[in-house]
C-alpha cells in the first residue's frame, strides 16, 4: 500500500514539475483567473509548472462551510483606504449596514452596498512562502458601482487553530483595472503572520498592462515609493 502510494506522488510530481509546491484547489474556476493574471509570480514561488500545471494536493482538512468562517471572522483591513472605509468593523459581519445586501456561498459571500460591492472567495489552500505553513488563499473582489478602480486582492490567511479566532489577513497581490487597462502588485511575502494587517499604502505605480500586448514593465523611477507600501513591482 505505502509503495503504491509512493508511486502515485511520484507520478504527481512529474506531471506537476520538479519542485512544485502541492496546491489543494478549493475554487477552480478562481484559481485559473489568478494563474492567467500572475503566472510568472506564480513559476518562481513553485506552485505553477513552466506550462501552466501545478501539483494537486493529495489529501487535506478541507474546512467546514469556508465562506461563513470569513464572513464571521476575517478582519477587512487588508483592504486599501478607498474601501477600506466602507468596512470599518473587526470583521466583515460587523461592517453590515442597514442598507447592505448579503450573498452567502459555502466558500465565500458577497456584500451589496450603495456604493460598490465585494466578493470574496477561498481559492486555494497552499503553502505560499515555502515556510513550511499552508495559508488559506483567498480572493476579494470590490468594485465600485459608479466608475473608477476595481480590484482584485489575493489575500493569505493563516487556518484558524479553533472555531472563535480572529482571522488577519496579508495581501499577497492586487490585480487593479481601471476600464480595460490593469495592473498587478506583488508583495514579497516571505513572512506572514498571524496579526500582519499592517495597513496598505497604495502601490508603487507601473505601466497599464493593455488586453492582447505582451505585459510590460517600466524603468525604475526617480520618485521614491511611498514608505508605507507593502506592494511591489515584478515583472510580469
Amino acid at each position: 500500500m505505502f509503495r503504491q502510494y509512493l508511486v502515485l506522488f511520484c507520478l504527481a510530481a512529474l506531471l506537476g514539475g520538479c519542485g512544485l509546491r502541492p496546491v489543494a484547489v478549493v475554487d477552480d474556476d478562481g484559481f485559473a483567473r489568478m494563474a492567467a493574471r500572475m503566472p510568472k509570480e506564480l513559476v518562481a514561488r513553485h506552485i505553477l509548472a513552466g506550462d501552466g500545471s501545478h501539483l494537486p494536493a493529495l489529501s487535506f482538512a478541507a474546512w467546514d462551510e469556508y465562506g461563513t468562517t470569513l464572513f464571521r471572522r476575517l478582519s477587512p483591513s487588508f483592504l486599501f483606504g478607498d474601501s477600506g472605509h466602507v468596512y470599518l468593523g473587526e470583521t466583515f459581519a460587523q461592517t453590515l449596514q442597514p442598507e447592505s445586501r448579503v450573498t452567502r456561498r459555502p466558500n465565500g459571500f458577497s456584500i451589496n452596498h450603495p456604493t460598490q460591492t465585494l466578493d470574496l472567495d477561498m481559492i486555494a489552500v497552499v503553502d505560499w512562502n515555502d515556510d513550511g505553513q499552508k495559508e488559506w488563499l483567498v480572493s476579494c473582489l470590490v468594485e465600485p458601482k459608479r466608475g473608477g478602480v476595481a480590484r482584485t486582492y489575493y489575500v493569505l490567511v493563516p487556518p484558524p487553530r479553533d472555531q472563535k479566532e480572529r482571522l488577519q489577513g496579508t495581501t499577497a497581490a492586487v490585480y487593479e483595472c481601471f476600464g480595460l487597462a490593469c495592473s498587478l502588485y506583488v508583495r514579497d511575502s516571505r513572512t506572514i503572520t498571524r496579526m500582519a494587517a499592517d495597513p496598505l499604502a497604495p502601490p508603487t505605480e507601473v505601466q497599464d498592462l493593455t488586453p492582447g500586448l505582451q505585459p510590460v514593465t517600466t524603468p525604475p523611477s526617480k520618485k521614491q515609493p511611498h514608505s508605507g507600501s507593502g506592494l511591489q513591482e515584478r515583472s510580469l
